[in-house]
């Protein structure tokens, strides 16, 4: 008499069930990576339909203050277009002759049609030009997803 063993059908069907979660896993990586890359250029087009400039850009240092301490009036006003985007906000760069600032935040958001004016302290005494730099706030993380787009304004000093 021969005495054969097989895999009783409990250790086989534990074994398709894990072959199958394994497949699931190894096919989700790249699914997902291609949701989350479509919602970013969905983020980017939204970004292209952004007009957002500035207006008006005033220098109030006072005069003989210090270089450090120069302060500009900028209104910016956003007009047309993604309408699907409610609040945005602008990352502005001021330029001299010598010297451009970092980024900094305009500290406020706009919505369709907004216009608002606040007061920024560069540290670049005679600037004449700044860059307007739009940003979208992600309503799910709360994480800020800058546009590629920039508008300029030069102005003169006073």
């Amino acid at each position: 008499m021969s005495k054969k063993k097989g895999l009783s059908t409990v250790v086989t069907t534990l074994i398709i069930v894990l072959l199958v979660l394994a497949a699931i896993a190894i096919i989700w990586g790249p699914i997902r990576n291609l949701l989350s890359t479509s919602t970013s250029s969905l983020n980017q087009a939204s970004c292209f339909e952004i007009e957002l400039r500035a207006t008006r850009v005033i220098n109030i240092t006072s005069a003989g203050g210090e270089e450090s301490n120069a302060n500009y009036n900028v209104t910016l006003r956003r007009s047309g277009g993604a309408s699907n985007v409610a609040e945005v906000g602008a990352l502005l760069i001021f330029y001299s002759e010598t010297a451009n600032t970092d980024p900094l935040d305009f500290g406020d958001t706009l919505g369709p049609a907004g216009v608002k004016t606040r007061t920024i302290l560069t540290g670049v005494f005679n600037a004449n030009k700044v860059e307007v730099v739009p940003y979208m706030v992600d309503p799910d993380s709360g994480e800020q997803i800058i546009c590629s787009s920039s508008t300029t304004f030069e102005f003169r000093l006073t």
